[in-house]
């Protein structure tokens, strides 16, 4: 097993060298988790960081493909990082076996896992194809979503191949969950909802919330000049948000609209183009989308069901002004104090007449500032992983 060879190398990896170091920690990351522009990333990567800043040395597994490569920031917070591609066949095959997880089955990768006893951290169950070859040491899973809740929220929304490929993932999704819920020593569940689901399996699961990367709130004062809506385009059912949203505002409100976020197929683009009010900012840096939100009057948060945690609400939060969110978006936590709740997207235009022409006053920003202190520190949070080890 210590011969085989990636398909990519080791591209990016710092070796621990001949000297015996061993990790504390080996974290296996769905995907690449930088640059950290998409809800998932941001969490991994902020954890990353976090745990890496108490003093962990850690060992980073995560899979190449898509738009996730390598990238040579993450060698500054981690021993050592390992890439693997994801592997499509037979793995799409695979009888009962979740499809996100039987692609991650890299046997080097279950190969550096067992040169050492070190804990592991499996970021999403979709790395926890492994998991019954490691119960010599401490195993601990951070849930970003109950996974087969949210891959039957995307069969509801597509159509012909893609609905039949999504309900075949929910289905084997459920009995996998079921079957390894009660797998690891501690489950770290995004929201109090997956939290409670856990509960009912018998786990020990804590609630921990998103690792978001801030460590203030910087919320401009006064007006913004747009209503914005961020959120990764690629994916379908983000389009359908989209679109929804746009087709709740009235047309004679005339709102200067800014779309930010991943690129989308050529036909979801051009709906957009018949839009004359909107900006398309497509595939925008980290700093820019800060810019983009402290600039707006208004921040929409809309989601078509109401699996796992909205991550992007956390950068609205704490550098935005209004945040308009319907009922799906919620986190049911004292953050959506912080929010302005639409129950139905057909309320959406009467919310935004509310909202445009207000100034974010400073006692807007004492209240923001006050709700977002009862919400701890990515350095609370890493030391509570840091007690399961």
């Amino acid at each position: 097993m210590e011969n085989l060879k990636s398909p990519l190398g080791d591209l990016g990896a710092k070796p621990l060298g001949d000297l015996g170091a061993k990790p504390d920690l080996h974290i296996v990351s769905f995907g690449v988790p930088f640059p950290a522009n998409y809800g998932g990333a941001i969490d991994v990567w902020n954890r990353v960081r976090a745990l890496h800043q108490q003093g962990l040395r850690i060992m980073l597994h995560c899979f190449v493909y898509g738009s996730f490569k390598p990238h040579d920031a993450i060698r500054e917070v981690v021993e050592e990082v390992h890439y693997y591609p994801r592997i499509a066949w037979p793995a799409i095959l695979s009888p009962g076996q979740p499809y996100i997880v039987a692609s991650r089955r890299n046997p080097l990768l279950l190969a550096r896992l067992k040169k050492d006893y070190a804990p592991v951290l499996f970021e999403g169950i979709h790395t926890t194809g492994y998991v019954d070859e490691l119960k010599d040491r401490k195993l601990l899973l951070r849930a970003h979503n109950i996974e087969h809740q949210y891959y039957a929220g995307l069969a509801r929304e597509s159509q012909r191949f893609a609905y039949l490929f999504f309900q075949r993932e929910a289905l084997a999704l459920e009995r996998y969950e079921n079957n390894k819920a009660r797998s690891f020593n501690a489950v770290f569940a995004i929201s109090k909802e997956d939290k409670a689901w856990y509960d009912a399996k018998g786990s020990n699961c804590i609630f921990s919330p998103v690792f978001h990367g801030f460590e203030a709130m910087d919320v401009p004062s006064g007006r913004g000049q747009y209503l914005l809506y961020q959120g990764d385009l690629s994916v379908e059912i983000n389009q359908k948000s989209l679109l929804e949203v746009l087709k709740n505002i009235p047309p004679e409100d005339n709102y200067p609209i800014v779309v930010a976020g991943r690129s989308g197929d050529q036909g979801f683009e051009q709906k957009l183009m018949k839009y004359p009010n909107i900006q398309r900012e497509i595939d925008v840096t980290s700093d820019r989308m800060a810019e983009l939100i402290r600039d707006a009057q208004v921040i929409i948060i809309h989601s078509r069901h109401p699996a796992g945690m909205k991550v992007k609400i956390f950068p609205a939060l704490y550098q935005g002004r209004f945040i308009a969110a319907n009922e799906n978006s919620l986190t049911h936590t004292y953050l959506d104090k912080a929010l302005h709740i639409y129950p139905l997207v057909q309320n959406l235009g009467s919310l935004l007449k509310k909202l445009w022409p207000l100034e974010f006053s400073s006692s807007h920003q004492a209240e923001r500032a006050s709700i977002l202190s009862q919400l701890p520190s990515d350095q609370e949070k890493a030391k509570e992983i840091i007690k399961y080890l």
